[in-house]
């Protein structure tokens, strides 16, 4: 029987993607109040984004528990006793060391490999779908692994935030707390290094910050595929596809668009790109 692959709603990996490839999606929920939503379950990219931006309550998140791990892995032990669980950086969530504790648990019935991708979102996705791919085409758990961990190194993290606010108030503010009090006037261009958030550079308008990140995804070299993100600027998102493509018309340009929980820590507004690059 084929390894089976899990993953946690972080990924933001559109769902048919999933369906088709067999991946098991755990979700994170966010919380408004006393209302726990489960991501990609109970409450919908839009209906999170406009409460998030006109409820006085700011949600909070938090990850799947042992318990949601273990209903997961337990369920496909009916299919296969082989499981590869990758998920968001643990540096950033509890989700990882949940479900290696539930992985655990289940050592005398099931191996399962549980790896920390060190990524979030749009750059999680690609290393996800490797793995899903690998596994349908035989591979076994010792062999995607390599796969995945050879493939994190190559995967890049750039995201423009209207404001740093959220990241602050989440507590993931990670080394861009460097930038809070000098971002009044300017938008705050960050990266993902080493599984925490980092400062990268300080842009003017949203227009100089979406040809920063156009200038950023072109100038990387052996990018194998790229991935742009966008929680409520669907446009900004197209225009920055447009520009990609144009740009590197051999390289795959994909829209995702980053769900309620990434969405909680970084506000509307939020744009970016994950860029895959090839090995050398």
């Amino acid at each position: 029987m084929a390894v089976r692959i899990v993953t946690d709603s972080t990924a933001d990996m559109p769902h048919p993607l999933a369906q088709e490839l067999g991946i098991s999606v755990v979700p994170l929920s966010v919380i408004f109040g006393d209302e726990v939503c489960r991501e990609g379950v109970d409450i919908t990219h839009d209906q999170f984004y406009d409460r998030l931006v006109h409820s006085k309550v700011l949600p909070t998140t938090s990850a799947p528990s042992v318990g949601d791990f273990l209903t997961t892995y337990e369920t496909l032990l009916a299919e296969s006793n082989e499981i590869v669980s990758i998920h968001l950086s643990s540096k950033l969530s509890a989700t990882y060391n949940n479900a290696c504790q539930a992985a655990r648990m289940l050592a005398d019935r099931a191996r399962i490999a549980v790896i920390d991708s060190q990524l979030i979102t749009f750059g999680m996705t690609f290393v996800v779908e490797a793995a899903a791919r690998a596994a349908l085409s035989g591979a076994g758990v010792e062999e995607i692994v390599r796969v995945v961990q050879r493939m994190i190194p190559r995967v890049h993290i750039f995201f423009l935030l209207d404001t740093l606010e959220y990241l602050r108030r989440g507590g993931r503010i990670g080394r861009a707390r460097a930038f809070l009090g000098t971002v009044l006037k300017v938008k705050p261009l960050l990266s993902l290094r080493d599984g925490e958030v980092h400062p990268e550079e300080r842009v003017r308008t949203r227009g100089h910050a979406l040809e920063r990140i156009s200038q950023i995804a072109v100038s990387c070299p052996r990018v194998q595929e790229l991935a742009v993100g966008y929680s409520t600027n669907l446009q900004d998102a197209e225009d920055l596809q447009r520009r990609l493509i144009e740009a590197l018309p051999q390289v795959k340009v994909q829209v995702m668009r980053v769900g309620p929980v990434i969405g909680t820590h970084c506000g509307p507004g939020v744009l970016g790109v994950g860029l895959l690059c090839r090995e050398e």
